[in-house]
């Protein structure tokens, strides 16, 4: 992989190879242009497209005649892969046939890595990558390292070359294979075994074209990069995420393939004929499932029955008629190649990024190539919609609709990729096997672990989409080993430091002064750090030392999406509620200045008797000290203290995301006063919903919430004051509405995603030239 990572960095150092790119496809029309759009983005220059159309009824060759002149478009009569496969092949002039479904999108270097594959090893005749179904709702690796046998045997998914090598079965073979989606062959070698074999109609016909290369002696490599990321449609043949399919077309397949090879190798029969009665067996299980549970009726049960029957006998009848002919021929096609098209064109550098689910992209006229960024984030969206995550998310958008391809790293057990909120969303699992000093620091042993297996992936990551730039914030230091390491240059998005909050809570704990520690590494090593707010930039001087004239420090404020404006709502000050509502959103700790919050209630209850309090936020108090010092969590304590009030104060614990939206629209006034904020993203989110806002002069909330204007600040750790600002405002309705209006402008104006975004790509381009030059 090193050595292809130094290659890919150097182009040129290599001899570069024609492609031929094809693609069948029937009734896709959308998932084609997104496929079209995408190999727009690649690397590699030298290939051409190959677009061999069915017997469609949708769109298609409207959306290929955006791409005349440097496309080849086939018309082929029937709806049979490999007869649509094999028509591309006589008509390919590249060097390299690559095959690539109509529903994937491959990674920027897939056909750079595919080229370096050919050309270094010039005894290779097929190779082909990694496949991963991105779709959010149906994410998993669908194909890597697979192998398959002559009895249909198979493992799609396996961790290295070697592993789960199975040796059961009498006189079985096995081979190395690609999936359709990702494939790509020596175009004189593909001819000279006789091109696919078009008694497979949909299903392995890639596979079979593997054990067929293999036993002519041919070497097949496939790799675990050049990477494909697949978005499943529907077809003519089956219906994405229901369990509607011609089944029958894969018992035909696999009787054919079972008894024409077992023939041919003489093999034993027993293994071939458990793998067609397991086949057969699931289908009518299937049939029978859908029958009992009212999903077909039963003129279809017993029709799809006789399907059954008659693709069995179908496929006999073929494998008998068939192992005459020698082991490498199938129908053979000649070739009739013309005039090599180039598919790029001087634009396409300047191409945005597109959605591969939606087909979405960019309105914006990119002046400069878009950038490919990579964003770390341990805890992301729409699992967790922490401080960081939900910044991140916010970032991530913002630089999609600029134009930009995005990459963010988050923790997962599994090592799935997803497309999200314009992002791609590696999750990167680890194992903690490093460091086993520290082992008695466990929040320092886990974090070092996890920040090693981000930068192990990253690797993957530039070999397979280029990554130009590193994004990692200071919280739990995920870029702490690539910064170090200066494989890329990498931002760093400092918030609320360790060393701060250990300072808030009173913890001289050793673990973190370690922890604070590595963030000033981290920060040290920075190719630039990027500020969220003017008291961020002023605590990076006072809480590590950093130079106050030093030029990698710049000031970048958070953003996020506005709502739409229907969405809103403002006070209604014309004809106020009889009972007004005072939310708070955030972690129940001290930080957050939730026992200020408690202070202040009932002094705002004894003027303004017509109020409730809706608190909103999972319980920290174990972790803040709270529950040690008092043996009680907030809730528990508040209940004791202030049960007069409990008639008025609603704890909700912590609140989905999709329901928050809801607490915004019904609130009349918003409080968070926190002891210490490095941004206020929270105060953000309420005056996009044209809420007036309550906050403490403390950190970078000054610089969010406009005082007198879009809400008012009190000083921190002052529950008097805190209650004065309530009852001030709950009694001027005029005052509520026309803060909220305020807040939204401002957001408007200053704190939108897209806002962020272009501040980032403009330090972004400004260090990659730095790095560059």
């Amino acid at each position: 992989m090193e050595q292809q990572v130094q290659y890919l960095s150097k182009y040129g150092k290599v001899d570069r190879l024609k492609f031929s790119v094809i693609i069948s496809t029937i009734d896709r029309a959308h998932s084609l242009a997104n496929l079209l759009k995408s190999l727009e983005q690649q690397s590699y220059q030298d290939f051409e497209v190959i677009v061999v159309v069915g017997p469609t009824h949708d769109n298609t060759l409207d959306v290929l005649k955006e791409y005349e002149g440097r496309t080849r478009i086939i018309r082929c009569p029937v709806a049979n892969l490999a007869v649509s496969r094999n028509l591309g092949l006589r008509v390919a002039a590249g060097d390299i046939v690559a095959y690539i479904d109509d529903d994937a999108v491959p990674s920027r270097n897939w056909i750079e890595q595919l080229n370096y594959i050919f050309v270094t090893n010039p005894y290779v005749a097929a190779t082909g990558g990694s496949v991963y179904l991105i779709h959010p709702l149906q994410s998993k690796v669908q194909f890597a390292w697979g192998i398959f046998s002559i009895s249909g045997k198979q493992h799609d998914v396996r961790s290295s070359l070697l592993e789960a090598l199975p040796l059961e079965g009498k006189g079985e073979f096995w081979t190395m294979r690609m999936m359709g989606t990702n494939m790509a062959y020596r175009r004189d070698v593909l001819l000279a075994v006789g091109g696919f074999d078009e008694c497979y109609e949909w299903v392995y016909d890639d596979a079979e074209i593997a054990l067929r290369l293999s036993a002519a002696g041919f070497l097949i490599r496939p790799v675990r990069e050049a990477r494909v990321y697949h978005v499943p449609a529907s077809s003519r043949n089956r219906k994405i995420n229901l369990l509607l399919a011609n089944w029958w077309i894969n018992t035909k397949a696999a009787t054919y393939l079972c008894i024409l090879y077992n023939i041919r190798f003489r093999s034993d029969f027993a293994s071939a004929v458990g793998y067609i009665k397991y086949i057969l067996g699931s289908h009518i299980k299937l049939y029978l499932y859908q029958f009992v549970n009212k999903q077909i009726s039963l003129t279809l049960f017993v029709r799809f029955l006789l399907k059954e029957v008659q693709a069995l006998l179908s496929g006999i009848y073929k494998a008998f008629y068939n192992a005459k002919n020698t082991l490498t021929k199938a129908d053979h096609h000649t070739s009739e190649s013309s005039s090599f098209k180039l598919f790029l064109q001087s634009s396409s550098s300047l191409q945005p990024a597109v959605d591969p689910i939606t087909g979405k992209q960019s309105n914006i006229r990119l002046e400069e190539p878009p950038l490919r960024v990579a964003l770390l984030s341990y805890h992301y969206p729409p699992k967790f919609y922490d401080g960081v995550g939900r910044s991140t998310n916010m970032l991530a958008k913002g630089l999609f609709e600029l134009g930009h391809t995005v990459h963010v790293l988050t923790h997962g057990e599994q090592p799935i990729i997803q497309y999200y909120d314009g992002a791609y969303i590696h999750h990167v699992p680890y194992q903690p096997i490093r460091y086993a000093p520290l082992r008695y620091m466990p929040n320092v042993y886990h974090r070092l672990n996890y920040s090693h297996a981000v930068h192990d992936y990253l690797t993957k990551l530039i070999l397979n989409d280029g990554i130009q730039i590193v994004d990692t914030p200071l919280w739990l230091f995920d870029g702490f080993v690539t910064a170090v390491s200066r494989m890329l240059p990498v931002i760093v998005r400092p918030v609320t430091a360790q060393r701060q909050i250990a300072e808030i809570v009173n913890d001289k704990n050793r673990e973190q002064y370690i922890i604070g520690e590595i963030e000033k590494q981290l920060l040290l090593h920075a190719s630039l750090i990027a500020a969220n707010s003017r008291a961020t930039q002023a605590a990076l001087y006072s809480v590590y030392g950093l130079s106050s004239d030093s030029s990698v420090i710049e000031v970048v404020p958070y953003g996020i999406e506005p709502i739409a404006e229907e969405a809103t709502r403002p006070f209604p000050y014309q004809s106020p509620p009889e009972i007004l509502t005072v939310l708070y959103v955030g972690r129940l700790e001290k930080r957050k200045g939730i026992q200020d919050l408690f202070a202040a209630i009932p002094l705002v209850l004894k003027q303004v008797p017509n109020v409730q309090f809706i608190i909103a936020g999972a319980d920290n108090s174990m972790n803040d000290g709270f529950r040690n010092q008092t043996g009680m969590d907030y809730p528990t304590y508040f209940a004791k203290h202030y049960s007069a009030c409990l008639p008025h104060v609603r704890f909700l614990g912590e609140v989905p995301e999709d329901k928050l939206s809801a607490l915004y629209q019904s609130c009349d006034l918003f409080v968070a006063p926190s002891l210490y904020e490095s941004f206020g993203l929270i105060y953000l989110e309420a005056m996009n919903f044209a809420k007036p806002v309550i906050g403490c002069r403390a950190g970078g909330v000054p610089e969010v919430v406009n005082d007198g204007v879009t809400g008012r600040l009190v000083d921190p750790n002052s529950p008097k004051q805190l209650a004065e600002a309530i009852v001030a405002l709950l009694r001027s309705p005029r005052t509520l509405y026309e803060y909220g209006m305020a807040g939204r402008q401002r957001l408007l104006d200053y704190f939108t995603h897209v806002h962020m975004a272009r501040s980032f790509e403009r330090i972004y381009r400004r260090v990659l030239s730095q790095t560059q030059s």
